[in-house]
């Protein structure tokens, strides 16, 4: 339990202000607004349920292509149109796909949200696809693809959700394969939008100095004549998982190493242990296990780190770390070794207070920066319809047991589960 009860006001208080508010247009879309008086700026997206994991085999990393192709003319503008509506007024546009989502979003001073989302729903939901854009935008993507293939540090993960989810969506690459790119054509880009960019999908997510009267009025201007759409299908189930250990070649002079293992989804079983977990054994902190355990008492990597990757019906978790050659089977014990404690030894109450402190600052912290906070909101509510508060995320924080904490552990850390993938440096 957090002892502090001052700290915990504070959290409620901060989380009560945060509050939002929500509307639902009659095509399926949802609104949502969190005021912030204190600021001149507004940060606002369109979150959509469609990511890569929504494509079939021979559509790999079209939603991806989509997310950049949206860029590239509507019926009412051309690509420097696009690009020049925002940022001539300071603004930014940007946008991502990631496995489950493709965001399209923007900052800019409150006087021009409307400017905005009327932006965003252009390029969302009419965008064009011409043909000789098409064209040029496979270039860019299969050099992105190649920048990122280059960079092992990046493609050692890739490869490990293919170990982690072999034969599904789920273990294909965001950005498709350059064989993929090459076959898209505009009528598959239209023909994807179709399936997957609909009200019932949508959701848009608003925070910053505004009022929410405003945000619906310009929501019910620019978004109401979009299709219902059917709603997001199953996902195609999760196939069987079995340990792998693995070593290809990679170029330069260190070599790259995960161990991992599934893990709980977002929301479900001992999610919340297990990401209180996660982040003591090697979050984002300078005081992780890993951290302090391995690089600093014995200067072997320079990078180590642990990471959680909850999604709607699994997760995904990795240990990483880089070092000599000559270094991976000591440091790989050291990491098991650091595992197999949390498995065998309960964390005690006065550590669990402080590691559960902890994570609430980094939470509050997060909390406070409002295009994180925007993101959240908007795939929150795609997912489970609700926009989790600070002062929620605290209390279920407060109930975590110790003993929950150690089954999470036994559970995801069990060592005859934890598959491994090592990128050697080719000589």
């Amino acid at each position: 339990m957090l002892t502090n009860s001052l700290l915990t006001a504070n959290f409620i208080i901060i989380s009560l202000l945060m509050k939002a508010n929500s509307f639902e247009l009659i095509n399926g879309t949802r609104i949502l607004h969190i005021a912030v008086p204190h600021t001149r700026v507004v940060h606002c997206g369109l979150i959509l349920a469609t990511g890569s994991r929504h494509e079939t085999a021979p559509e790999n990393g079209i939603a991806h292509f989509i997310e950049h192709m949206v860029f590239k003319g509507t019926q009412r503008r051309k690509t420097y149109h696009i690009l020049n509506y925002l940022e001539s007024v300071g603004g930014d546009l940007n946008a991502y796909t990631t496995k489950e989502k493709t965001v399209l979003y923007a900052s800019i001073r409150s006087e021009y949200l409307q400017r905005a989302i009327e932006l965003l729903s252009d390029i969302a939901f009419h965008s064009t696809f011409p043909e000789k854009e098409i064209a040029k935008e496979k270039q860019v993507i299969a050099e992105e693809i190649d920048m990122y293939r280059d960079a092992p540090e990046e493609a050692i993960f890739e490869d490990f959700d293919g170990i982690l989810f072999p034969d599904h969506p789920m273990g294909r690459p965001i950005l498709g394969t350059r064989e993929t790119l090459q076959t898209f054509n505009q009528a598959q880009l239209f023909e994807y939008t179709r399936r997957n960019y609909a009200g019932t999908r949508t959701v848009l997510s608003v925070v910053g100095n505004v009022s929410f009267e405003k945000v619906v009025h310009w929501a019910k201007k620019y978004l109401s004549d979009l299709p219902a759409g059917s709603k997001l299908p199953p996902n195609e189930p999760i196939p069987a998982y079995q340990k792998v250990s693995k070593t290809d070649e990679t170029t330069g002079q260190q070599a790259h190493i995960i161990l991992g293992n599934r893990a709980y989804p977002r929301r479900q079983g001992l999610f919340v242990p297990f990401y209180l977990l996660n982040n003591y054994l090697g979050g984002p902190a300078n005081n992780t296990l890993l951290n302090l355990n391995i690089r600093e008492k014995y200067g072997l990597t320079y990078s180590i780190y642990s990471s959680y990757s909850p999604y709607v019906d699994t997760g995904a978790w990795t240990a990483y770390f880089a070092c000599e050659p000559r270094y991976i089977n000591r440091i790989r014990d050291l990491t098991l070794r650091e595992l197999r404690q949390l498995r065998n030894q309960r964390i005690s109450d006065l550590k669990l207070s402080r590691i559960k402190t902890q994570l609430v600052g980094q939470m509050t912290i997060n909390d406070e920066q409002a295009l994180g906070q925007m993101l959240a909101m908007g795939k929150n509510f795609l997912d489970f319809g609700q926009h989790f508060t600070l002062e929620e995320m605290v209390s279920d924080l407060e109930k975590v047991t110790s003993s929950q904490v150690l089954e999470a552990a036994n559970e995801v850390f069990a060592e005859d589960q934890i598959s491994t993938l090592i990128f050697l440096p080719e000589e």
